[in-house]
């Protein structure tokens, strides 16, 4: 490594003219560049400089176009690495829930990548746990359920009512329940994300909470889609977030149980595998932040 310094400060030298303007490029005295090149020239066990002219020898001539690119390549690879922090090019990729995958996050990141056409954007929308490495993802938007890794950072996003419903065929056939002691009789679809739940907690907003028993037979799946769609085909109930049901509900093909009674609220994160360094996670990080806060005041 110390002869790969030499050889750029034999690069310099020659480029500069002499020792001292050399120095004055690299940062160092005269005497310290004299030092570096006769370091090299015994390493190299060859005079690659005339002393009195500071001309290039015959090696020198022949060592130099080598040297000069091998600092040309440090040097462009550094601006390659700067333009990838400092700008918005190449790809950026975020794994997110199917359910974020569609509207909000083309709405959030849309003005992104109008304002950047050399940014790419890669989805991998998956409502299973992921792998940040394995996945390459630069951002993950997950719930708070998920965040069991101690090597993430979160960065909080959006806090989102989550509610009980069920479709009018559902309603017909089993009826409604009135009372949170009356779910217990009801079928359900939960979600397998997590270990089927052999209870919910339910809380009103003058503070009390009733924990419910549930059904042991249970229509499980680790898509909030699909235990949606199996909602709606009137199979049972099933906790969802309002955002994501709210056409739904004024449509009249899912109806909001105990309105009064709400289990806990889904908790939306941005996950990074350290503090987001780059400027294109960086802007991504506030559209994001951005987005969801409005959302929530809607």
């Amino acid at each position: 490594m110390d002869k790969l310094n030499r050889m750029a400060v034999f690069a310099v030298v020659v480029a500069e003219g002499s020792f001292s303007a050399a120095g004055r490029r690299l940062g160092m005295s005269p005497s310290a560049v004299s030092q570096h090149m006769r370091t090299l020239e015994q390493d190299l066990r060859v005079t690659l400089l005339h002393r009195s002219t500071r001309k290039l020898t015959d090696a020198g001539a022949a060592f130099y176009p080598g040297c000069k690119a091998m600092l040309h390549e440090a040097s462009q690879a550094e601006q390659r690495l700067a333009e990838m922090r400092d700008t918005l090019v190449g790809e950026l990729r975020i794994a997110t829930t199917i359910g974020l995958g569609g509207a909000p996050l083309a709405q959030a990141l849309a003005p992104l990548l109008q304002a950047h056409p050399k940014l790419s954007l890669r989805i991998l929308a998956n409502d299973e746990i992921i792998n940040l490495i394995e996945v390459r993802a630069d951002i993950a938007l997950r719930v708070n359920r998920q965040l069991d890794d101690a090597s993430y950072v979160a960065h909080p996003l959006a806090v989102w009512p989550m509610v009980l419903c069920a479709s009018p065929r559902y309603l017909n056939r089993c009826g409604i329940p009135e009372t949170p002691d009356e779910l217990s009789q009801h079928q359900w679809l939960v979600n397998t994300n997590e270990a089927v739940p052999a209870s919910i907690e339910l809380h009103r907003n003058n503070g009390e909470t009733r924990k419910i028993s549930l059904p042991d037979i249970a229509t499980g799946s680790s898509s909030m889609n699909v235990l949606r769609a199996f909602t709606l085909e009137g199979i049972g109930i099933s906790i969802q977030p309002l955002y994501e049901i709210e056409y739904e509900l004024k449509r009249g093909d899912l109806v909001l149980l105990l309105p009064e009674w709400r289990p806990a609220p889904l908790k939306l994160h941005a996950l990074t595998l350290e503090r987001v360094h780059t400027e294109k996670s960086r802007q991504a990080m506030q559209c994001l932040r951005d987005y969801f806060q409005n959302y929530q005041q809607r």
